[in-house]
């Protein structure tokens, strides 16, 4: 089984999770990258559903049997970055499974958001987790052992999805 990991980061929340996970499991990672660097977190461009420009090319998920989509949460949205691969990339009847890093322990409403989003893309959504990342104020060396935890962790979870299909 051959799993793939895309991931945007803005704080490095979600690039310790991703790579954390993609450690464990020996999944091929990639890393999103806005085209030009961005001054200020993404908020309202994640709120109105705006794509952003990202380096290519974009990740080629077509030969992996697993996709696993990490993205910040900003206003209760997946990522511009993540809205940009999701639309561009061809995740046409992939099976996927998305995570979501926000500061909140919720964000139903924003992975019901991502996961419309992916299967609009023609692929089948596995399931969905929601991640506690960096708070305001937070130094990500702080937080950093309970992300690699969490990565760690998906791992079962994904498997467990994915063998039930």
């Amino acid at each position: 089984m051959e799993f793939a990991a895309v991931y945007y980061s803005r704080s490095g929340s979600t690039r310790a999770i991703a790579e954390s996970f993609a450690s464990s499991c020996g999944a091929k990672l990639f890393k999103l990258e806005d085209l030009k660097p961005r001054k200020s977190v993404s908020g309202f461009s994640a709120l109105l559903g705006l794509e952003s420009a990202l380096k290519e090319p974009l990740p080629d998920v077509r030969s992996f049997d697993l996709v696993v989509l990490f993205t910040p949460i900003f206003a209760w949205h997946p990522s511009p970055q993540m809205n940009t691969f999701v639309r561009n990339g061809d995740l046409k009847g992939k099976h996927v499974y998305l995570v979501g890093v926000g500061a909140g322990e919720s964000n139903v409403k924003a992975l019901e958001r991502f996961k419309k989003e992916v299967e609009r893309a023609g692929a089948k959504v596995l399931g969905s987790k929601n991640l506690k990342g960096l708070q305001i104020k937070q130094n990500i060396k702080e937080v950093e052992p309970q992300l690699l935890e969490s990565g760690n962790q998906l791992v079962g979870a994904i498997e467990k999805a994915f063998k039930e299909t």
